[in-house]
């Protein structure tokens, strides 16, 4: 850089410049990802209305027989996929075999 003292000036401005760019560039990254953030909640599925009163009945009712809701709710899961995959089992099987 310059020796002079108009030199030295200049060189401390314009480093100051571009710290101040890094900040605006950083403050503009963190606000974007903020409003991504923002946006992906958005997107979340709405329950529907009352479902948490139901919840809170079928949960009452499956642990007063003993059972846990968690596990009841798995195996209802379980369930849901091991369906689908039989009653799509002949488009897996093609997919599979375009894949090979």
């Amino acid at each position: 850089m310059s020796n002079n003292g108009f030199g030295k000036a200049m060189d401390k401005n314009q480093d100051k410049g571009v710290k101040q760019d890094d900040k605006t560039a950083t403050k503009d990254a963190a606000e974007t990802s903020k409003k991504e953030s923002s946006s992906k909640r958005s997107r979340r599925p709405v329950k529907p209305e009352g479902f948490k009163e139901f919840e809170a009945l079928a949960k009452g009712i499956i642990e007063a027989d003993g059972s846990s809701y968690y596990e009841w709710l798995h195996e209802q899961h379980q369930d849901i996929i091991l369906n689908f995959n039989v009653s799509n089992q002949k488009q897996i099987t093609n997919v599979a075999k375009k894949g090979e």
